[in-house]
């Protein structure tokens, strides 16, 4: 039972580890403008973040803006974020698994060794995933931050000829 908790764990971080580095090559083309109406998010520690000015209740809401932002490198992180919640969620499970499934049904040695186990598994990937999702915070703060460049033509009323204007967005 030990053996297969290590392996579990050990697959974990490894799985945690190879998407991190994935998508990392294309992170700087964008086909689609960004839209205007996002706003940007702010952290104000571990896993509390304000958007629009309103306290999210988790970081399971940042979903919407991240998904409306289409950047692959923002929805690999917030994915990533999800999967290691959920793993850890699973992790967190593991001693009481071991208690109803256990032929002695008692608490023994191996017990407190799974108990512990799934506690320190629960909280590594808790803190995996939260740092997942602070990497996709702060990628999307940077697009927003990114100038909008736009080129713009309309016809005049009284010359029928068209007016060809270019323009540059900042926002800070």
């Amino acid at each position: 039972m030990r053996y297969v908790f290590l392996f579990v764990c050990l697959f974990c971080a490894h799985f945690a580890l190879s998407q991190q580095r994935a998508g990392e090559d294309t992170v700087y083309y964008r086909s689609a403008p960004i839209p205007r109406h996002l706003l940007p998010i702010e952290r104000a520690g571990g896993t509390i973040y304000f958007y629009g000015g309103k306290r999210l209740s988790s970081p399971y809401s940042l979903e919407i803006p991240f998904y409306e932002l289409n950047d692959p490198t923002v929805t690999h992180h917030f994915r990533t974020f999800r999967t290691m919640r959920t793993l850890s969620q699973v992790a967190s499970v593991a001693s009481l698994v071991y208690l109803v499934l256990s032929p002695g049904r008692g608490r023994n040695d191996t017990y407190w060794i799974v108990y512990g186990s799934s506690i320190a598994a629960s909280l590594t990937l808790s803190v995996i995933g939260n740092r997942q999702v602070n990497k996709a915070v702060t990628r999307y703060n940077e697009l927003l931050l990114q100038p909008r460049v736009g080129l713009s033509a309309s016809p005049v009323p009284l010359t029928g000829q068209v007016a060809v204007g270019a323009g540059l967005a900042w926002s800070f």
